[in-house]
């Protein structure tokens, strides 16, 4: 059974997932509207950030389902500003949501990161999370508890999405800017560590679900590929699209200490940089094998899209952007 929904409301709707889900709800005859820093008329996404609340509650008003993606996806920032946006910004979407003055389904892209970055083998959603100090991980737990904290007190029909690693067309973090560092020369990749990659068009799938199925009311899920892979096969296919035989690497031990002293270097000039330790940690994953099976059975969920075929796809759009000759 489906939930018919007639609008979405989208949180950072110019983002690599906000825009690609607008188009997919577009083919499907289903109006999206949202914000984000800059304005998008076409999309009829508005300039606003989450705390500016009056701006953008009445766009929310219209809709019956709510996607939340924006976030701070990065380890350069500091704990403060990332709890701002990842949690209290979560908060400020949720209140609206609540009082909007009908039952929303409130779908939240929270992240794998949730997890940890220590654990071997599969991984469900039934583990334990645990706070580490870092604030990207850190956040997107207590993300997690609110979101729950507001459906279980019937304040809002929400649903949490934990995403692999997505991947595809206008991915930025790990299609356009791992080949603009590997055609400078600047790219290197822990050799030890493990990818779990989901392509773009199969998590929007997974993303609709969740909006339409009753039976995801009140769950947890992630969305994965079709296994892990190393980091040397995922960033290998990356790696001859430029014309290296392979992908640049160093044991995990190297890549975090050599990142310590880059990212200290950057700070001394009065900078910020996401080639830093927490990225090489998480990079240096001894497993990022993350199981879909709740998905796949309580809401149909099945990837479509191999490795192979997503990173031909993401091979056409560079050469027509131009990024790759």
């Amino acid at each position: 059974m489906e939930q018919k929904i007639k609008k979405v409301f989208i949180t950072g709707a110019n983002g690599f997932i906000g825009r690609a889900f607008a188009n997919f709800l577009r083919k499907k005859g289903i109006e999206s509207c949202g914000i984000d820093f800059v304005a998008n008329p076409e999309a009829s996404v508005i300039a606003a950030d989450l705390f500016a609340v009056d701006k953008w509650r009445s766009l929310l008003e219209e809709c019956d389902a709510v996607l939340h993606t924006a976030a701070v996806v990065s380890n350069a920032l500091s704990e403060d500003e990332t709890w701002r946006v990842n949690v209290l910004g979560t908060q400020m979407v949720l209140d609206a949501a609540s009082r909007s003055g009908k039952s929303v389904r409130f779908v939240h892209l929270s992240s794998v990161a949730a997890l940890g970055f220590e654990h071997e083998g599969c991984m469900d959603e039934s583990m334990p999370l645990r706070a580490s100090g870092q604030p990207y991980r850190d956040t997107k737990i207590a993300s997690e508890h609110l979101v729950l904290n507001y459906h279980t007190s019937g304040k809002v029909d929400g649903c949490i999405i934990r995403p692999a690693d997505v991947y595809g067309p206008g991915s930025r973090p790990w299609v356009v800017l791992p080949i603009e560092e590997m055609k400078k020369k600047k790219f290197i990749v822990p050799a030890d560590g493990m990818f779990g990659p989901v392509y773009v068009d199969d998590l929007l799938r997974g993303i609709y679900l969740a909006l339409t199925k009753p039976a995801a009311a009140g769950k947890i899920f992630q969305l994965s590929g079709f296994g892990e892979v190393s980091n040397l096969e995922y960033f290998g296919y990356l790696a001859k699209m430029v014309g290296l035989k392979k992908v640049p690497s160093v044991s995990s031990k190297l890549a975090i200490a050599g990142t310590t002293v880059f990212e200290k270097a950057v700070h001394l000039a009065g900078r910020t940089t996401d080639i830093n330790p927490l990225t090489m940690i998480m990079l240096s994953r001894p497993s990022a094998d993350y199981s879909h099976a709740r998905a796949k059975k309580l809401l149909g969920y099945r990837p479509a899209v191999t490795l192979e075929k997503g990173m031909q796809r993401c091979e056409a759009w560079l050469r027509k952007d131009g990024v790759i000759k």
